[in-house]
């Protein structure tokens, strides 16, 4: 075990528990702990989790649990393993993909908009009342209904752009009234500041982030986080 620990040292990659902190050159050089970041959110988080860290290190130490945060009820139950046991310095966390699967059956969302403001006000409150972090909250990204209903032939759910509208506007009421920083990922997929599309950031199912959206939002998270590491 000794010798598997140190070839993942070696490598610039410590796991531990359910989580994935990337701590490559984090040597702190003033005598002071590196601050602590943690990522949480879905498979859009786990694409770009890698990039933050390349990007910040030697700045702070990224942990990403290495699990699918799912909707908005599913990070709230993980909370303490994911957020409270790391006790970080900062919080950047999204939901909201899966909180607006739609079934085709019954119209409903897998999470109600009216669960969705509950769950992400009790997911701020929670972090903040047990531990000293600063939270911010990622706006979901869009989704492409064309290349969306494509790869989902056959599901008894749909995803749908304007769906993912009306929580981000649900969303961005919650964490304004909570004065959280809001870092508008959807914003930087659905107007790219460059010669790239939309429809060249995120892949051929909709949904997911292309190697170039991965990248661009791996640099925007970065970004954001860094400019609040004094804080």
């Amino acid at each position: 075990m000794k010798r598997v620990a140190l070839l993942l040292a070696l490598a610039g990659l410590i796991v531990f528990g359910p989580a994935l902190a990337f701590a490559q050159d984090q040597t702190p050089t003033d005598g002071d702990r590196l601050p602590k970041v943690v990522l949480v959110g879905d498979s859009i988080r786990l694409s770009y989790a890698e990039a933050v860290g390349k990007h910040l290190a030697g700045k702070a130490v990224i942990v990403s649990p290495k699990a699918n945060g799912g909707d908005s009820s599913n990070v709230l139950t993980h909370l303490d393993g994911w957020v409270i046991r790391e006790q970080p310095d900062i919080v950047h966390f999204n939901c909201g993909i899966h909180d607006t699967k739609k079934f085709t059956e019954t119209g409903r969302f897998q999470v109600s908009p009216q669960q969705y403001e509950t769950n992400l006000r009790a997911i701020v409150t929670r972090i903040r009342d047990e531990t000293g972090a600063l939270v911010v909250f990622a706006t979901t990204t869009p989704i492409l209904n064309d290349r969306a209903g494509n790869a989902r032939k056959g599901r008894d759910y749909v995803l749908l752009g304007e769906s993912v509208a009306q929580y981000n506007t649900i969303a961005t009421r919650v964490m304004s009234d909570l004065k959280v920083p809001i870092n508008d990922l959807h914003a930087t997929l659905a107007k790219p500041e460059s010669p790239l599309t939309t429809e060249s950031l995120i892949g051929d199912d909709g949904v997911h982030l292309a190697p170039k959206g991965r990248e661009l939002l791996g640099t925007q998270v970065a970004a954001f986080i860094s400019r609040h590491l004094s804080q």
